[in-house]
C-alpha cells in the first residue's frame, strides 16, 4: 500500500501523457514477476484515473501560491508608500515564503527595513535594521547581479548609514559598467570616492555628468560639488 501511495505521488508530478507512458514503463520494469499483465493494467487505469481527478486540485493549489505572493506583494507596497514600514516589510517576507528567490520581493523587503531603521530613536534596534536591510539587498544581488535598484539602495545604506564607502563603490563600479548612463549613481560613486580620499576620481566623474547628462539641474549641481571639491574637499552633496 505504501509502494502504491509514493507511486501516485510521482505520478502527479508529471503533466503530459508522455510523461505518463514513460513512468510506467519504469513501473513495468520494476514490478516485473510480482504482478500479472492484467494487475498491471489494472493498477495503470486506477493511478491514471486518480492524476486525472487531482491535476485540476494540483493546478489551481499551484495559481493559488501564485496569488498569493501577488496580493502579499501588493499590500507591502501600499505599506511601504504609506510609510508603514515593518508591516510592509513582513508582507514583503511572508510573499518570499512562496517565491524564495525572487529578487524584487528582497529588495522592497530590505527597502522597508532600511526606512523602518531610520523612524528609530534606539540606536541597537536602529543598527540592527540596517543590517536586515543589507541582508535583504544582498540577497536581491545574489539572484539577479545587475539589478540596479537594489545595487544603488545598498551602495546607499553603505555610504550614509554603514560608513562603508569602500563596499559602495565596488558595487556601484559594477553597476556603471552596465548602466552607463545613471547620472544618480554617478552622483553617488562620487561621494564614496571622495569619502574614500579618491578626489580625482570623484572629479572625473562630475566631469563625465557635466559632459554627458541632458539636464541641466545634474549639470549645475556637478559643477557646483567639482567646484567646493577643487576649493575645499568638503561640502559634497
Amino acid at each position: 500500500m505504501k509502494k502504491i501511495i509514493l507511486l501516485f505521488i510521482a505520478l502527479c508530478l508529471f503533466s503530459c501523457n508522455k510523461s505518463e507512458k514513460a513512468f510506467f514503463a519504469n513501473i513495468n520494469e520494476m514490478d516485473e514477476g510480482n504482478l500479472t499483465s492484467e494487475q498491471m493494467k489494472k493498477r495503470e487505469r486506477e493511478l491514471k484515473e486518480a492524476i486525472r481527478e487531482n491535476r485540476n486540485i494540483l493546478e489551481q493549489k499551484i495559481e493559488s501560491a501564485r496569488n498569493l505572493i501577488k496580493y502579499h506583494r501588493m499590500l507591502g507596497k501600499l505599506y511601504l508608500d504609506n510609510k508603514m514600514y515593518l508591516l510592509g516589510a513582513q508582507e514583503f517576507d511572508e510573499a518570499i515564503k512562496i517565491d524564495i528567490e525572487n529578487p524584487v520581493l528582497y529588495y522592497y523587503a530590505g527597502l522597508c527595513y532600511a526606512r523602518y531603521a531610520k523612524s528609530l530613536i534606539d540606536e541597537t534596534l536602529q543598527f540592527t535594521n540596517l543590517l536586515l536591510a543589507e541582508k535583504y539587498y544582498l540577497k536581491a544581488i545574489e539572484y539577479n547581479n545587475n539589478f540596479g535598484r537594489a545595487l544603488y539602495a545598498l551602495s546607499v545604506l553603505y555610504v550614509f548609514e554603514l560608513d562603508q564607502p569602500d563596499k559602495a563603490a565596488l558595487h556601484l563600479e559594477h553597476h556603471l559598467k552596465t548602466q552607463k548612463s545613471d547620472i544618480e549613481a554617478m552622483f553617488l560613486l562620487a561621494n564614496a570616492y571622495i569619502r574614500l580620499d579618491l578626489q580625482d576620481k570623484a572629479i572625473a566623474l562630475y566631469d563625465n555628468i557635466i559632459k554627458t547628462s541632458v539636464t541641466t539641474a545634474y549639470k549645475k549641481q556637478a559643477e557646483e560639488n567639482k567646484r567646493q571639491l577643487l576649493n575645499s574637499g568638503y561640502g559634497w552633496k
